[in-house]
C-alpha cells in the first residue's frame, strides 16, 4: 500500500515566521532602549561627584583666608590670593589646584567663583558661591558664608 504525502507540510508557515520575527524585533527594540538610557547615564553620577569634590575644595582654600581685604602683589595671582575678596569673578576653565595648576583629568570643568558682601543675623558676612560645570551634563552650585571673625 502506498503512502500519501501528508497534506500539510512540518513546520511554520510564512505568516507565522513573520509574526515570530515582529514581536523578537519589538522586544529587542524595548531591551536596546533601556540599555542605552542605562548607560548613557551612569557616567553623570561620577560626573556630578568630581564636580561637587571641586566645588569643596575651592571652597575650603578660599574659607582658609583672610576675610580682610590685604593687598595683592602685583601681578596677581591665585597662588598670591591671601584673602577671600581676591577669589571673585574667578573663572577657571579646567579645575587648578591652589597654585593656579590644571588638575589633570578634570580640564572639563569651568569653575566660576563669585564673593558677595552680605549680612548673617546681623554680623557682617561674604557669602562665597562655587559654580562648577561641564557641558550640558552637570552645573552644580555650593554655597558657603564666611564671617568676619
Amino acid at each position: 500500500m502506498k503512502r500519501r504525502p501528508p497534506r500539510f507540510g512540518r513546520g511554520f508557515s510564512l505568516i507565522e515566521l513573520v509574526i515570530t520575527i515582529v514581536v523578537i524585533a519589538i522586544a529587542l527594540t524595548a531591551v536596546f532602549l533601556a540599555l542605552d538610557t542605562a548607560v548613557g547615564s551612569s557616567a553623570n553620577p561620577m560626573a556630578e561627584t568630581q564636580a561637587i569634590a571641586i566645588g569643596q575644595a575651592y571652597l575650603e582654600e578660599i574659607q582658609g583666608k583672610s576675610y580682610a581685604d590685604l593687598p595683592c602683589p602685583s601681578p596677581c595671582t591665585r597662588s598670591d590670593y591671601n584673602d577671600v575678596d581676591d577669589y571673585n569673578h574667578l573663572v577657571n576653565v579646567g579645575a587648578q589646584n591652589q597654585f593656579g595648576q590644571p588638575i589633570p583629568g578634570l580640564g572639563a570643568y569651568t569653575v566660576q567663583v563669585t564673593v558677595t558682601p552680605a549680612t548673617l543675623d546681623g554680623a557682617p558676612a561674604k557669602l562665597i558661591s562655587v559654580n562648577v560645570t561641564r557641558g550640558n551634563l552637570v552645573d552644580i552650585t555650593l554655597a558657603t558664608y564666611r564671617l568676619a571673625l
